[in-house]
């Protein structure tokens, strides 16, 4: 028998406005795992690399302690055991190492698969420096005008996934990435040069998650740019991430 093995997630928008009851996030699983024996969402020192695992874990302990719970059941457990220790947690990270895959996720539900076309590639970049969450949320109150604009954008990327509309999915990221930066103690220096490196090839990349640290990420249809904005990355200071969104079969 395999070992088990639960993915660690980033998020793709709508990070902060899904912490509030019915407010959307698009979340997805990544092909770094937690198991019983091994984490691979820290680095060699312990250093969390903002995949998710406080939420990873929690989805550990759970499935460990009764494998056959269907998902729907694991997803409930798991939150309630993860909000033990961090009341906030929206379940989207729950959610994402759960489910797996690119989800549409409302707090309070469960959430809708969706699946990115297959030759837009993921590009992610880590900071070095640890982003303190349930800080940042505490630190900002969120405006009806940002909620609102987070859940747009979110329903805009869903639909301009289905749709396999690249140009205007990539709008939706820099939209997404403004609505963030209207946010106290988001951006920083290494953050900003990321997103600008990326948009001097062309392509809107944003913070993933709460922000202070952490990941940038973005999309490209172009393996050549994909690795010529990830040189870039790693000139800066920002080390890139050999990441897949993956999806459990």
């Amino acid at each position: 028998m395999s070992e088990l093995k639960i993915p660690g997630k980033l998020m793709l928008a709508g990070e902060y406005a899904v912490t509030l009851a019915n407010h959307l996030a698009l979340v997805f699983s990544i092909d770094r795992f937690i198991s019983k024996n091994y984490s691979q969402l820290v680095n060699e020192k312990g250093v969390k690399y903002g995949l998710g695992s406080s939420g990873a874990y929690a989805v550990l302990m759970t499935k460990m302690e009764n494998s056959s719970l269907s998902d729907k059941d694991i997803f409930r457990q798991a939150l309630i055991l993860s909000r033990q220790t961090q009341p906030q947690n929206s379940g989207a990270d729950i959610a994402a190492s759960t489910y797996s895959g690119l989800l549409l996720y409302k707090n309070g539900s469960f959430p809708e698969r969706i699946f990115f076309p297959e030759n837009w590639n993921l590009i992610v970049g880590w900071t070095g420096k640890p982003a303190i969450t349930s800080e940042l949320v505490k630190k900002n109150q969120l405006s009806s005008s940002f909620v609102k604009e987070s859940d747009m954008v979110v329903r805009k990327m869903v639909d301009f996934i289905k749709a396999k509309d690249f140009e205007k999915f990539n709008q939706e990221i820099f939209l997404a990435e403004k609505n963030l930066e209207k946010l106290s103690g988001v951006l920083t220096d290494k953050l900003a040069k990321a997103i600008e490196i990326a948009k001097n090839f062309g392509i809107e990349a944003k913070i993933s998650g709460a922000g202070g640290g952490d990941n940038v990420i973005a999309f490209t249809r172009d393996p050549k740019i994909s690795q010529q904005i990830k040189n870039n990355w790693q000139e800066a200071g920002i080390i890139p991430l050999d990441l897949h969104v993956y999806y459990k079969k």
